[in-house]
């Protein structure tokens, strides 16, 4: 037999003192997230994937209810047998429900707690409640795809909160006098009086538009399938989120600039009876330069007329499937502009083009026809995408249509205004930043080939980098221009420009990674070349400060002379601050090389030299923290591993004595934690191995001369197991015989075996 008994077997802990081991020193070892929650399937030593039946959870429970339910217990080890019990009861509750399982699996242990309780999506005021389809009836699949669709609908719901109203405040400032060139081109620095002289500010926000009930469509077979689905709930009748009928936006802007007017006066002075004229600054006056007020109606033609009838035949079937935006102007000018976008695919199998067209009405339709803008994009490569754009411009009506109606023809005054809005083409070609994919992990003890590591390495840093670029060609009658822009991730870090990302998705949860690492600059270059040879250009800089805060610095050179953009964002909600340092006149290259290097240069320093070692501390003194309060846990961990096996051992043993007895898997010794490196290459300030015995534990998942181990479990949170050595890689050896012959495993502590298998076979 494996085990004496007259005695279970006990733990044997090697290296696990309590005092300080370096640990505080390495912020690599807590990158891996410590679950603080129970892991059900391994609690109940099942697989997730793939997932256990009814019978196997029930064979499971009972087994584990023969050595820890309560009553059948001693007197000293009944409290510790009803703390284990209650867990292992709350596991088998959440695994045995089919919809708590769906749910568990998803957003775990807390999430379940969460939405069952009050105004969960299963509890009391919850979604379900809320709905008139039976959510209990519904099949597994069914329930998953409606619990998916409430938490997308509630998340979205969350995110617009955060940017239902966006807005922007813009001060230009005027240091002219910061950079100076003289006539020999020598460039100077000089101490900057800044003053305000442009403004600007817009502000966006979004109503409800109630309508009346007589003008929203309810299609007659919705009420047919509303009627069936109280009877027999299906998939095809889980409710249909509900979008409004209409949809508003208001936009409010001004801008202009800061003047100052010179007021004349009249001094005499004491020893002179002459009167002099002096001008003197009189006070600031904002003189307001354009004012903007529109509002955008976007309505959804499902709602306000359904899909039947008319709606249904061409061309107004088009409009169902189309987006559909009506704007109008009342500031500067009054003006209608209607836009349609819809995605085509003239061909099958073939990726669709996305087309957008609009028509702007800025004067009367005797003076002028309406302006035309056509707008297509089309995906011809992996994250490649061409854009090609053309606008009419305002134009007048054809001349046979004016010899015939003599009411058609443009006035000056819009004739003079037409001017300023000439036609225009262009074409562009745009390439998206690859997504981060999931790296390979590999394991420390695995000699992997080198080239194979530089591949990885290099993967991980072209994704790090995130490089995009776009070109783009424009053409009018006023001129052109090419237009270039690149843009990439600079520094190892967190990316500064990630959006709010949805974790939501009709195919499962996909929760954003934390990573408290540093955070990268994203850099985006552009430069623009008119048919003069004109260049400017502009370098500018972005960090994310916090978790929706970004801030940015630009520097360029342009018709304006050398400028600075600072820019301050935050959900929708951005000021920024453009500064003249150098005058139009003066500007020139070097001049604006000098303002691009001396902020970098400064930036660098305050990066490297404070905020990346500030960083890197707190980093550590979590890490510290972290590691300490798992090590003072490990005498409490270790004794109630050891209760645990205390409680299980009996079962265990003949359980393990009948496997004997039938030539079955019978485990002869099982260690599990942290083993040093026999790799040379991998040197590890641990020498010491620290580990556990785990034999009974690993027996008592033998079922049927089987024992499976699935990838990525927890194995310190099976039961009778804990973690002698926090935050450290650990593994787990197991020696068995099966058909009397030795049997050997090791694994890491992310990877699944099952046994037995030829493999594990010990060699004589």
């Amino acid at each position: 037999m494996a085990f004496p008994a007259d005695q279970p077997a006990a733990p044997r802990s090697f290296g696990v003192e309590l005092e300080d081991d370096g640990l505080d020193a390495d912020y690599s070892m807590i990158a891996n997230e410590y679950p603080e929650e129970d892991d059900y399937y391994a609690l109940l030593g099942l697989s997730q994937k793939p997932p256990p039946t009814e019978a196997d959870i029930r064979s499971a429970y009972r087994n584990l209810s023969l050595s820890f339910h309560p009553d059948k217990q001693p007197p000293h080890l009944r409290e510790t047998a009803r703390q284990h019990f209650t867990r292992i009861q709350e596991a088998y509750d959440t695994l045995i429900d089919h919809k708590k399982r769906i749910v568990y699996d998803l957003v775990g242990a807390e999430g379940v707690r969460q939405e069952w309780g009050h105004r969960g999506a299963m509890g009391l005021a919850g979604e379900a409640q809320q709905q008139d389809v039976g959510v209990k009836a519904m099949a597994p699949e069914e329930f998953r795809q409606w619990f998916l669709k409430t938490m997308k609908k509630r998340e979205r719901k969350a995110v617009e909160s955060l940017v239902a109203s966006k807005g922007s405040i813009v001060l230009g400032i005027n240091a002219q006098d910061t950079i100076s060139v003289d006539e020999d081109d020598d460039v100077t620095i000089g101490m900057p009086s800044a003053r305000i002289n442009t403004f600007g500010a817009t502000y966006e926000f979004k109503a409800p538009l109630p309508l009346p009930d007589f003008l929203t469509k309810k299609d007659s077979d919705d009420d047919e399938k509303d009627e069936q689905s109280q009877d027999e709930p299906s998939a095809n009748n889980e409710p249909e989120e509900v979008e409004d009928p209409v949809e508003v936006s208001f936009t409010a802007g001004i801008n202009g600039g800061v003047v100052r007017q010179k007021q004349p006066y009249y001094v005499t002075y004491e020893d002179s009876d002459e009167m002099v004229q002096v001008q003197v600054d009189g006070p600031r006056i904002l003189a307001a330069k354009d004012i903007n007020l529109g509002a955008t109606i976007i309505p959804n033609f499902r709602a306000l007329a359904g899909t039947k009838g008319i709606w249904s035949r061409r061309p107004l079937s088009f409009l169902l499937d189309s987006r559909v935006f009506m704007e109008g102007i009342l500031l500067p000018e009054r003006a209608l502009k209607t836009t349609i976008a819809r995605s085509l695919q003239p061909i099958s199998g073939v990726k669709p083009i996305s087309v957008t067209a609009s028509g702007t009405i800025k004067h009367s339709l005797f003076e002028a026809p309406p302006s035309f803008e056509i707008q297509t994009s089309k995906e011809i490569a992996s994250r490649k995408i061409a854009v090609c754009s053309w606008s009419s411009g305002a134009w007048q009506w054809p001349e046979f249509l004016r010899d015939r109606f003599t009411s058609l023809g443009m006035g000056a005054d819009t004739m003079y205004a037409s001017e300023f809005d000439p036609g225009s083409f262009l074409i562009g070609l745009v390439s998206l930043p690859k997504n981060a994919g999931k790296m390979i992990s590999v394991d420390e003890d695995e000699e992997e080939d080198e080239e194979l590591q530089q591949l990885l390495q290099k993967q991980k840093e072209i994704d790090r980098a995130a490089e995009s670029w776009t070109t783009q060609l424009a053409v009018s009658p006023h001129g052109g221009s090419l237009v270039l822009k690149y843009g990439r991730n600079l520094f190892s870090g967190k990316p500064s420009d990630d959006p709010i990302k949805s974790e939501w998705s009709g195919e499962g949860y996909f929760p954003m990674q934390k990573m408290e690492e540093a955070r990268a600059v994203r850099l985006e270059v552009m430069t623009s070349v008119t048919p003069d040879l004109q260049i400017s250009w502009t370098v500018q800089g972005t960090r994310r400060v916090g978790e929706y805060t970004k801030v940015g610095l630009g520097v360029g050179l342009a018709h304006s002379g050398v400028h600075m953009t600072v820019s301050w964002n935050r959900l929708g909600q951005n000021i920024k601050l453009p500064i003249i340092l150098c005058p139009a006149n003066e500007a020139n290259h070097d001049a604006a090389m000098l303002a691009t290097v001396v902020p970098w240069l400064a930036y660098c320093a305050i990066e490297f030299g404070y905020i990346r070692p500030r960083d890197r501390k707190k980093r550590r003194q979590a890490a510290a923290n972290r590691h300490r309060e798992l090590k003072k846990l490990i005498p409490k961990k270790r004794t109630e591993s050891l209760q645990a096996i205390e409680l299980m051992a009996d079962q265990v043993q003949r359980r393990q004595a009948r496997e004997e007895a039938q030539e079955g898997l019978v485990i002869t010794k099982a260690e599990y934690g942290y083993v040093p490196s026999m790799n040379k290459k991998l040197q590890s300030k641990f020498p010491d191995a620290r580990l556990i015995d785990v034999a009974i534990p690993v027996a008592a998942l033998v079922d049927r001369a089987q024992l499976v181990i699935p990838e990525n479990t927890v194995k310190f949170k099976i039961i009778g197991f804990h973690d002698p050595a926090p935050l450290l890689p650990k593994r787990l050896r197991v020696w068995y015989t099966f058909q009397g012959r030795e049997h050997f495993v090791d694994v890491g502590d992310k990877e699944g075996f099952a046994c037995p298998m030829r493999t594990h076979l010990v060699s004589s």
